[in-house]
């Protein structure tokens, strides 16, 4: 199993998660972004600079959630974005991160959700929240978003940094355009990924080639 791209933090493989992950040890965090089976299309939803992305692959069931969950022993902590689709795969209530992708009242008037949910594994401590602002026109990213439910580096840098901060190796089942890597390699730490869809796969290999950029 050669990866598609490989530097001293990341490792990216081209492929189905389900075949794959079988294949990986033990990490600390699981850290990602799932297709949440809602069916989700930017174009359909009149996004900004959205005519270049079509559906998400293996959003239209929740086949992927469910193979989530049931593997959930590759890591010991968990932390899963969207969980409020499809709360009845919830092994327990856990706790949540909420991510404010507005953080002024004037901002809310942008196009899209207003905030975004993350799952914790944890049984105690509070919910969190984080604000970065991240949008439909504005991308926190920089430049034009390169994938349709692209996270911006900031947020996952911060729940890395200061929810997890000893969580040294991570996995990214659902990585997109490698947000999750980029984050990681930028705070030192070892990330795995996995995507399915080769446009993105080397869209996140070239993000993660870059050297480690202050945060």
């Amino acid at each position: 199993m050669n990866p598609y791209y490989q530097d001293d933090y990341v490792t990216l493989y081209h492929g189905d998660c389900r075949e794959i992950v079988p294949q990986l040890g033990k990490f600390d965090l699981l850290l990602t972004d799932p297709p949440y089976g809602i069916g989700y299309n930017a174009q359909s939803l009149n996004y900004p600079g959205s005519t270049e992305f079509g559906d998400v692959a293996g959003d239209d069931t929740l086949e992927m959630v469910e193979w989530l969950f049931a593997n959930m022993a590759v890591a010991d902590d968990h932390c899963v974005f969207g969980g409020n689709n499809f709360p009845e795969l919830l092994p327990h209530r856990g706790r949540w991160i909420c991510w404010d992708k507005r953080v002024t009242e004037a901002a809310d008037k942008m196009l899209g959700s207003a905030f975004e949910l993350a799952w914790m594994n944890r049984q105690s401590g509070y919910d969190k929240m984080i604000r970065v602002l991240h949008g439909g026109v504005v991308n926190a990213n920089g430049g034009k978003r390169q994938h349709p439910t692209e996270k911006p580096i900031r947020l996952m840098a911060t729940i890395m940094n200061e929810h997890y901060p000893d969580a040294q190796t991570i996995l990214d089942p659902f990585a997109g355009s490698g947000t999750t890597g980029r984050a990681a390699k930028d705070l030192q730490r070892k990330c795995t990924m996995i995507e399915l869809e080769e446009r993105y796969c080397e869209i996140a290999a070239n993000r993660c080639r870059q050297e480690v950029l202050p945060l």
